[in-house]
């Protein structure tokens, strides 16, 4: 079993990063034909939005990976019968997400944006974005939900092949919508509504029709056991993901409260960069947790290091490909987005920061999604929830105060390069357990 895995490495991790990897194409493109078209205030807008949106990719995404490390774990321990429930469980509870999560923030959102910085000149362009986004939130949830599930059957074809039709269709909604119906931003969010859509009716097809994992109408009913087992597996990954909704919310109201709406859209062209490389070393190892699961189900703690080396080392090389590419094209990224000379150029000036802080954020990132495979929710979740809810929010709230707009910035890399530390003593405590369990 452990050659198979190892053999495997690559045929899951590969399709899952590219996967990724178009996915953080979706960023870039609506980044673009934002900026190109509605300048500093129309990026900041959407940054504004935007911890509402990664709300509802967090829960989504911890239903997606909690089922499918679940699903994974059975695989090891050859229950295909639980697999299939464990399935059909986080398809129903996506499903019920829908409902609660697009109702909930579509009659809550004119209290939300405000707090989350929206000011007289920003709020109208954000709540017609963010209105369109709760109309269409199933196309948002299932999207994200469903496609752990497919890899988790082991189907990373078919879920890169279904990213890049999403992104496909993203492309040339964008253009329609906003180049030749002129719908403004309100055009953007139904472009990505949409391509997200076409994308997760098919996956919900091809999971509901697999032969081979025979999801029935009545395993669709809930079980509290199962719903709880689901949540408690995914509530790292939720963590993972909510703290970019978290952290922007967070930099937005320093960015506004030293640099003002020209601050927010620096930001946002940062953020945006980050969005592009965070899902790309994010894929490493989401690609590989069915690998994970399934060497730790059957007790195979010789394949489980083995998978941990090679992962670690995968994503921290290609976080420092991105350091090399980011700082290498810092002047013209900036203009990409369409921001003014005035923020491209304060913007170029800030690209170091990020440059310095992927290579930490991919070890962070990578041992939380480990973590996570193992069914070890504690250790992932200090990953998870420790640098958006302790680490993070204490440098925004110290570093700005000496050095203003430029101390924002800088936030992020102490942020990661702290919780780095924290992530290398957990492995070694993991790692000398498993020795003596291997032992």
């Amino acid at each position: 079993m452990e050659k198979s895995l190892e053999r495997n490495f690559w045929r899951f991790a590969l399709p899952s990063m590219l996967a990724q990897l178009l996915n953080s194409f979706f960023i870039i493109v609506d980044g673009y034909f934002v900026g190109q078209n509605l300048g500093d205030t129309g990026l900041a807008a959407i940054n504004i939005a935007w911890p509402m949106v990664a709300f509802i990719q967090a829960v989504s995404m911890a239903v997606g990976i909690g089922g499918a490390v679940r699903m994974a774990m059975d695989v090891g321990r050859e229950d295909f019968e639980s697999a299939v429930k464990e399935c059909a469980h986080a398809i129903t509870m996506l499903l019920a997400a829908t409902l609660i999560l697009g109702a909930g923030f579509y009659l809550t959102y004119p209290y939300i944006l405000p707090l989350l910085g929206a000011n007289e000149e920003l709020y109208p362009l954000t709540s017609e974005y963010i209105k369109v986004v709760c109309v269409c939130a199933a196309c948002q949830v299932l999207s994200t939900g469903l496609l752990p599930l497919l890899r988790g059957q082991g189907r990373t074809i078919a879920a890169m092949s279904l990213t890049i039709l999403g992104l496909v269709g993203n492309i040339v909604l964008d253009w329609t919508f906003i180049y030749y119906f002129q719908m403004g931003i309100r055009g953007v969010a139904l472009a990505t509504a949409i391509s997200q859509g076409l994308s997760a009716g098919i996956c919900f097809c091809m999971l509901l029709t697999n032969k081979k994992w025979p999801v029935h109408l009545k395993g669709l009913r809930l079980e509290r056991r199962r719903m709880a087992e689901i949540l408690h597996f995914g509530v790292s990954s939720f963590g993972l993901t909510i703290s970019t909704s978290i952290l922007i919310m967070l930099t937005n109201l320093q960015a506004l409260r030293y640099g003002d709406t020209e601050g927010v859209a620096i930001y946002a062209v940062l953020s945006y960069i980050l969005g592009s490389v965070i899902p790309l070393v994010s894929g490493v190892g989401d690609g590989i947790q069915p690998l994970l699961s399934a060497a730790y189900g059957a007790g195979n703690n010789k394949a489980v290091a083995n998978l941990r080396r090679r992962g670690l080392a995968l994503a921290i090389g290609t976080a420092l490909m991105c350091s090399g590419l980011c700082f290498m094209f810092r002047a013209q990224l900036p203009l990409l987005f369409g921001a003014s000379p005035s923020a491209a150029e304060k913007c170029m000036n800030a690209m170091w920061t990020l440059s310095l802080a992927f290579p930490f954020m991919a070890t962070v990132r990578f041992s939380c999604s480990y973590f996570c495979a193992l069914g070890m929710p504690k250790a992932s979740s200090i990953l998870a929830y420790g640098e958006p809810l302790v680490v993070q929010p204490l440098m925004l709230f110290l570093i700005p105060a000496f050095l203003s707009l430029q101390g924002v910035w800088i936030s992020y890399p102490l942020a990661v390069i702290t919780m780095t530390v924290i992530a290398v003593v957990l492995l070694k405590c993991h790692r000398k357990r498993q020795v003596l369990d291997y032992d």
